[in-house]
């Protein structure tokens, strides 16, 4: 991006057509008084526009991107995401990001970038001296960046507030701008805390959720399953557990369980020596009949045909 004076390009366009404030380490403005910013931007495009600087890249510090309107096309570690309106982008230090067309597409965006005293994968994050916030919520933190690695929160647009009230003191810059602007800085790493926390234990608990529930199942493939049974388990009723199922599956729960049913009936054909007849009722089908129609249906070529394509079993 080309620099940008704070207040004479706050409010008008330049010659591209896009505007906005954009300080870092060849312009760093107010940013000189607060040394752990190494940048930060708050940009509009209303044409699209080749940057270099937007190529895939490192920086020092912890990079936060924050989509006010437009669509980016965005890479991390080789991994393409897409940035939508009230997202919200977080990569660490080691992180490669940015556009891997190296544009930036019509819309506005603002970004920080906060350079830690020390952080790296092996290493836990230490803010600086400038922080209030504990030494254990700070590794907290970075514990939590690295297991999310890419991370894109949707729906983020609690996280504008920060981002208004940072521009308003950096282009302002009234007396005590700097501790207003380290004050701003905490709340959004509280925030962000607290939201990739509860990330953490819904990951957690969705994973707990579906590994009981194929426990349950895989025990016993004969059994004709009630799905009220089946709620009970879980302390739900029948509709709370089938809007569950299906949300961290995509199946309602009767389709789920054909879905194991058919995962187990493959594992099984993988001896020869098993008839189809004998899977079939090992699997918790009423006849072989019925199982060739699910099967069939789900994978698209009768259990027979399917255990002919697959390679034979090595006996040891």
């Amino acid at each position: 991006m080309e620099n940008l004076t704070p207040h004479s390009t706050l409010n008008q366009k330049n010659k591209s057509g896009n505007h906005g404030i954009w300080w870092h380490e060849n312009d760093p403005g107010p940013l000189e008084t607060t040394p752990y910013i190494r940048q930060y931007g708050s940009m509009k495009f209303s044409k699209v526009r080749m940057d270099e600087t937007m190529f895939p890249h490192l920086n020092d510090g912890i990079e936060i991107h924050f989509v006010n309107s437009g669509k980016y096309k965005w890479v991390v570690e080789g991994n393409e995401i897409e940035l939508l309106p009230d997202n919200l982008s977080i990569t660490a230090p080691w992180q490669l990001n940015g556009s891997p067309g190296g544009k930036m597409d019509i819309g506005e965006i603002t970004w920080i970038v906060i350079k830690p005293e020390q952080y790296a994968i092996n290493t836990p994050l230490q803010l600086g001296s400038w922080t209030r916030l504990s030494k254990e919520f700070q590794e907290s933190l970075g514990n939590l960046l690295i297991h999310e690695g890419a991370i894109v929160i949707k729906k983020a647009k609690i996280f504008k507030k920060y981002f208004v009230e940072l521009k308003k003191e950096l282009t302002n810059q009234q007396s005590g701008f700097e501790i207003m602007v380290g004050n701003i800085i905490e709340n959004l790493f509280i925030e962000l805390h607290r939201n990739l926390s509860f990330r953490k234990q819904k990951i957690e608990h969705e994973d707990s959720f579906i590994e009981k529930l194929n426990q349950i199942i895989n025990a016993d493939l004969n059994k004709k399953w009630v799905i009220d049974d089946l709620a009970h388990q879980f302390g739900m009723g029948k509709t709370k557990f089938t809007k569950e199922v299906k949300e961290l599956s995509g199946y309602p729960p009767n389709s789920y369980i054909i879905n194991l049913k058919i995962e187990k009936a493959i594992d099984l054909m993988k001896d020869d020596q098993t008839s189809l007849s004998d899977i079939a009722y090992a699997c918790g089908f009423s006849s072989l009949q019925h199982f060739t129609s699910i099967f069939s249906q789900r994978i698209g070529i009768s259990p027979g045909k399917y255990k002919k394509t697959r390679p034979p079993q090595q006996h040891t």
